[in-house]
């Protein structure tokens, strides 16, 4: 969690009212009573705070799902268990792409020279 130098402060005072020696187990106490039920309290958070963390929670769940897929295209390809159609495919779309690369790379007159 983090906090600024002020509410750290703050935090500190009130964990050692409270008869705590540090704040960790005095934050998470209110946490836990939070979360049971055993506490209600109208939190601060503003919308615009909301939004910000309910759209930060999208992106992370997204990056996951992301990298798990390419983990198991990854994992796929380098298992001897993947189908050798696709890795003749692939080596197909290599060749191809070699083929465009090496086209490109042409001066533009050689083309017409080969079509006279």
């Amino acid at each position: 969690m983090r906090f600024t130098s002020v509410e750290h402060v703050r935090l500190q005072e009130a964990a050692a009212e409270h008869g705590y020696k540090g704040e960790s187990g005095f934050a998470a106490d209110i946490v836990l009573a939070f979360i049971s039920g055993r506490f209600t309290a109208n939190l601060p958070l503003s919308e615009g705070r909301r939004r910000t963390h309910m759209f930060r929670a999208q992106v992370l769940r997204e990056l996951n799902r992301i990298g798990v897929n390419v983990n198991q295209i990854a994992r796929a390809l380098n298992s001897d268990l993947t189908p050798p159609d696709i890795r003749h495919r692939l080596g197909e779309l290599d060749r191809l792409l070699e083929l465009i690369a090496e086209a490109l790379r042409e001066p533009a007159g050689s083309i017409k020279d080969q079509a006279a």
